[in-house]
């Protein structure tokens, strides 16, 4: 692909003039963002591609939490934690970890890393007016909806179903008042790393406010099980179905980014069939 030869050219020329002896840019993920292993280096880059724009947010919250203790990839060491920019791309560098595809955490391992970076993100100081509410991205989904050039391939009862979702669940949520806390916003499996064997958060473009149990509704419900504060499951089963159609229509919205991308949209989606009210 023309743009990633484009994109992944940018990120060495930017790593060079940073002195970073860089061989190669190997691609490592390439969904919302490109994200690219700086080979030999233990660097990775994030290279902006997705729909949330907040790299600058983003580092600098990844840098306190790791500050802080929380169970979090940090950024590059001895690369000013900043955005930069090559061309007509903006990245950022990561510390590198190796992975072990077999070596997953377990449910509770990861119910006990989320509670404690829920516990270093209320040390941020006040999230009122400095993050975004959860529902804001839904709010603006149930809009991007009525194009239909917001996910094309969508047929007609798929898109309705996704609004008649949106708008129960979201309208369920209302109606519980749950409390607000400071979340990572998106912590599925994808944004978790096993590093020695243990847990660490990565992406945090979505950092928002809302309830506990919209961070819970990303992963599986034995996390949720272990979580060790209490869980209101009249708030946890709408976040689910909220989740899924939030990830459903972003992936058929980019459904020819790639395979994993429609295993995502059609799973979802499938999800949601079963959940429709």
């Amino acid at each position: 692909m023309p743009e990633m030869v484009e994109a992944l050219d940018a990120v060495k020329s930017c790593a060079r003039e940073l002195g970073l002896d860089v061989e190669d840019a190997i691609v490592l993920r390439a969904t919302n963002n490109t994200v690219a292993w700086l080979a030999p280096l233990p660097v990775v880059a994030k290279i902006a591609a997705g729909h949330h724009g907040r790299l600058a947010a983003e580092i600098e919250v990844a840098r306190l939490l790791a500050a802080a203790g929380a169970p979090v990839v940090p950024p590059a060491d001895g690369i000013t934690a900043r955005v930069y920019r090559a061309g007509r791309f903006e990245m950022t560098f990561w510390r590198y970890e190796d992975q072990d595809r077999l070596a997953d955490p377990g449910s509770a391992p990861v119910a006990r890393a989320l509670a404690g970076r829920h516990r270093a993100l209320r040390g941020l100081g006040p999230a009122g007016g400095r993050w975004p509410r959860f529902d804001e991205e839904l709010r603006g989904l149930q809009r991007r909806l009525d194009d239909a050039h917001f996910a094309p391939e969508l047929d007609t009862g798929d898109r309705n179903l996704l609004r008649s979702l949106l708008d129960d669940r979201l309208a369920r949520l209302r109606a519980q008042a749950p409390g607000t806390h400071v979340l990572h916003g998106s912590p599925h499996r994808l944004n978790i790393l096993a590093v020695d064997g243990s847990p660490r958060f990565i992406d945090f473009e979505t950092v928002c406010q809302g309830p506990l149990e919209w961070d819970l509704a990303h992963l599986e419900p034995e996390v949720a099980r272990h979580y060790p504060l209490t869980l209101d499951d009249e708030v946890l089963r709408p976040c689910r179905v909220l989740a899924s159609a939030k990830t459903a229509a972003w992936c058929w919205h980019s459904i020819h980014a790639g395979p994993d991308m429609r295993f995502h949209a059609e799973h979802h989606l499938q999800v949601l069939r079963e959940a429709r009210p």
